[in-house]
């Protein structure tokens, strides 16, 4: 793929003199490994800042929310028109802007395999076939790099080690010698580089409310699976002791029972029937010390197999031992007085199988279980998400709404009750730029960055004042500016619309209307645009005009929407 006619090349840091070519479009700058630009520092966001590249070769920086800001030309500003040689601050990473030549293709050469520890974080290309065209930073004195592009081709070879760790924010660490220190900091950084990121990315594709509802949906999951699970065992090992208490209990009355007839040798009398008709019992034997069996009748004189009734013979003491997967046996010694050892021996066995089939959870128990469990921690999960999304939103809202009055009465004294260090640290930067909108932005070069501010609070108050439903559009990449509370009420979807593409307003209609009229505004600069469009069965005139931010660009764009007479 042909190279574009826009680069960025970096300046600063341990990427120095990297050219990154822009595609058309939007290009990202950030740590994150999936942006166009990837910029290696701990206080570059993960996804800082985007350029747009238009068709007609224009220039569009706009930050993305960063947590240290992004400056153009040492001013910091949200959106701003671009142009070669500007010089850009994504924190403490210093960049310019470069126009590559027309048809400039770099070429490159393969210089090693890839280490394995290395990944994708430290790419960096090296020239070939001889030296390519060089630029000249005119920054600082910074010398001239030949070619040296990021991004640009398949074939890049990788940096060394320590460069490779400085340039991923000290992704590889040193060991520190203790094996726990380091499984621990190795599993921070996992988390950080490669769990947290895909999480990200996956609540990015929804509102914030839906990801939330995700989270508490995943929890109530895995609650109620992890609730379920030991439940289940232990019902089972419940069911198994009072399985082997209710054999031993039988055992031993069969024992007592037969024991006067086994010592007088009466076989006739020797009885089981007790506990054949116990219920869970599967079979039961009174075997003579030698193994053969003496009850029931009916298998008297036989040689029981069972490995469980040898092994049982061979010990003087109730035992118990497992037949299949859900019958178990229990043996109880009938004892009589040696003379001749002068101890106890065992005549007799009294010998019980117990199955636990009938009494052992079945399949619809333990779903029955499961949803029963579910059920609960749904309910505990519905009430956790209601107060949670209360306690992060609230915070917000109020911040909201002392920001609205700060803009109306030109203050900057906004602060937060809450002992949130990363809201506070939003609220001191919200009234550093109140304070900086309030003196004019500061010094600038070209006055640029600080009228873009000035021009976005004048769109913002001048909608806010107005008593019918009004937004406003910014004429540098359609985004929306602001909106008022006429035409949230109006258009409905519930959503905020602010720092928003025109193209996500919920309404098709009215996002039709808007994309025929912006051209129109943007041709026809000082005439009124005008459209119509039915809502709720009555017709509404929209106007838009243009906001003048030079003599032949717009600024902004306002567009109001009234009923009209008679529809």
């Amino acid at each position: 793929m042909a190279s574009s006619a826009w680069a960025i090349r970096i300046l600063t840091g341990p990427q120095a003199g990297q050219i990154v070519p822009l595609d058309m479009g939007y290009n990202i700058v950030g740590r994150s490994p999936s942006c166009k630009v990837k910029v290696a520092a701990n206080g570059v966001s993960k996804e800082h800042a985007t350029v747009l590249v238009t068709e007609d070769g224009k220039l569009l920086i706009t930050d993305m929310k960063s947590r240290n800001g992004t400056f153009v030309n040492g001013l910091r500003v949200q959106n701003q028109r671009l142009g070669a040689g500007d010089k850009i601050s994504f924190h403490e990473v210093v960049c310019d802007i470069l126009k590559l030549p027309p048809g400039y293709d770099p070429r490159y050469r393969n210089s090693g395999p890839m280490p394995a520890w290395a990944g994708n974080v430290a790419l960096q290309s090296q020239p070939a076939l001889g030296p390519g065209p060089s630029f000249d930073p005119g920054f600082g004195g910074a010398p001239q790099y030949a070619g040296e592009i990021v991004g640009a081709a398949p074939q890049l070879s990788v940096a060394s080690a320590p460069e490779a760790s400085a340039m991923a924010g000290a992704v590889v660490r040193p060991s520190s010698g203790n094996v726990i220190v380091d499984l621990w900091e190795n599993l921070k950084l996992y988390v950080e580089h490669v769990a947290m990121p895909g999480i990200y990315m996956l609540v990015q594709k929804m509102s914030f409310r839906q990801g939330l509802l995700l989270f508490v949906a995943a929890y109530v999951v895995l609650v109620t699976m992890i609730a379920t699970i030991p439940m289940v065992r232990m019902t089972q090992n419940s069911i198994k002791l009072e399985s082997t208490r209710r054999a031993k209990t039988i055992a031993r009355n069969l024992a007592a029972i037969n024991r006067q007839a086994i010592l007088e040798r009466r076989d006739e009398v020797i009885s089981v029937r007790l506990g054949e008709l116990e219920e869970g019992v599967s079979n039961v034997l009174i075997l003579s010390a030698d193994g053969t069996v003496m009850a029931p009748a009916n298998k008297r004189g036989e040689f029981s197999k069972l490995p469980f009734v040898n092994q049982a013979r061979q010990e003087a003491r109730e035992s118990e031992g497992p037949i299949s997967a859900s019958e178990f046996g229990v043996a109880v010694p009938i004892l009589k007085y040696s003379p001749d050892t002068g101890s106890q021996e065992a005549v007799a066995y009294s010998i019980v199988l117990y199955d636990m089939g009938q009494m052992a959870m079945k399949g619809n128990q333990i779903l029955a279980l499961f949803m029963q469990i579910f059920m609960l921690a749904t309910l505990i999960g519905g009430l956790l998400y209601f107060f949670l999304i209360r306690v992060v939103e609230h915070p917000l809202h109020i911040l909201g709404l002392q920001l609205d009055d700060a803009l109306r009465e030109g203050r900057d004294d906004l602060a937060t009750p809450y002992n949130f260090p990363q809201l506070e640290k939003l609220v001191a930067n919200v009234n550093s730029a109140l304070t900086r909108a309030a003196n004019g932005g500061g010094p600038s070069a070209n006055g640029g960055a600080a009228a873009n501010l000035n021009r976005e609070t004048e769109a913002i108050n001048i909608v806010r004042m107005l008593p019918i439903p009004a937004i406003s559009i910014n004429a540098l990449d359609d985004r929306i500016i602001t909106t008022n509370g006429f035409f949230d009420s109006l258009i409905g979807g519930g959503m905020n619309l602010t720092s928003r593409p025109v193209t996500d307003i919920p309404d098709a209609a009215l996002k039709q209307q808007l994309a025929d009229l912006i051209p129109q505004m943007r041709a026809q600069l000082g005439q009124i645009a005008f459209g119509e469009l039915p809502f709720g069965g009555e017709i509404y005139e929209i106007n838009g005009q243009s906001i003048l931010g030079t003599p032949s660009e717009p600024a902004w764009f306002l567009i109001t929407m009234h009923k009209k007479e008679g529809g």
